[in-house]
């Protein structure tokens, strides 16, 4: 673990995919792989945060690095952004943007998130939730560097719209963007030690599995129970390798998703020029 730790310490754009072949000149160097935490009111996005902050070597008692909660209300920072990675150079090696949750989805929230991708919202900025988001529907642009590379979407495991319909039929459009974009989704079952609590049988488990990726579009494979950590309990070494292997398996993810782009902004460039 302290390998795949020191690593992640260190990540810059670049270091697990081999080849770029249609990277700008120096595209990868002005390039920081960001990470889009998505998800309903409580659902565990900025506690995920603060783990893997705790994971990567925060300090004992450190105040909590994200926000637990937001009201979401008028003029709210929807996105904010915090940088990991990098130790030694002059910039980080990947940013975690913790966006804010919303009480139920639709075209609303279906807006901000595709802002959110697109880069039109940007960490730190106060949005007026009582206006509507203007942002580019078709994600054509290709500005790598304010996009988000790949999407972690938390779901409560114990939240009883898992198995609702219409989380499904609102998530079925976002889903479809994001396979335009060519960006992966993660899913991120939360509040693992409620489930064992209540004693969550493996059928149990295999069903959350499903409903969840009927929402997300996520493989069984790149789905997560997680525990995040609360300050003052133990927090035991198998779940900070968790951790920090959804990290890394976010990072690497999203060098694939920017590959993917840089080929298909390239081919549409090529297409675009009279023959």
């Amino acid at each position: 673990m302290s390998n795949l730790r020191s690593f992640l310490k260190t990540y810059q754009t670049g270091q697990i995919v081999d080849d770029f072949p249609d990277a700008r000149q120096g595209e990868l160097q002005r390039t920081v792989v960001r990470v889009g935490l998505f998800g309903l009111t409580g659902s565990g996005k900025s506690s995920f945060v603060n783990t893997v902050l705790r994971c990567l070597g925060g300090k004992d008692g450190i105040e909590e690095l994200a926000m637990v909660q937001s009201s979401g209300a008028e003029g709210t920072v929807i996105v904010e952004e915090f940088a990991f990675g990098g130790e030694g150079t002059d910039k980080p090696g990947f940013f975690l943007l913790d966006t804010r949750g919303f009480d139920k989805l639709g075209d609303e929230a279906q807006n901000e998130m595709l802002a959110i991708l697109n880069g039109d919202i940007r960490g730190g900025q106060f949005i007026d939730r009582g206006k509507p988001t203007e942002t580019s529907m078709t994600g054509q642009d290709y500005k790598l560097s304010r996009e988000v590379h790949v999407v972690l979407w938390f779901v409560k495991g114990s939240d009883p719209r898992l198995q609702s319909g219409t989380y499904q039929s609102h998530m079925a459009f976002l889903r479809m963007m994001l396979v335009k974009r060519a960006v992966r989704t993660l899913t991120i079952i939360t509040h693992n030690d409620e489930l064992q609590r209540r004693g969550c049988t493996d059928e149990q488990r295999r069903n959350i599995i499903d409903f969840a990726g009927e929402i997300t579009g996520s493989d069984q494979d790149q789905t997560y129970f997680l525990t995040n950590y609360i300050d003052g309990k133990p927090f035991p070494s198998e779940q900070e390798h968790q951790v920090l292997d959804i990290v890394k398996t976010a990072l690497t993810s999203a060098e694939y998703t920017i590959r993917m782009r840089q080929s298909k902004r390239n081919k549409q460039e090529r297409d675009a020029k009279p023959h």
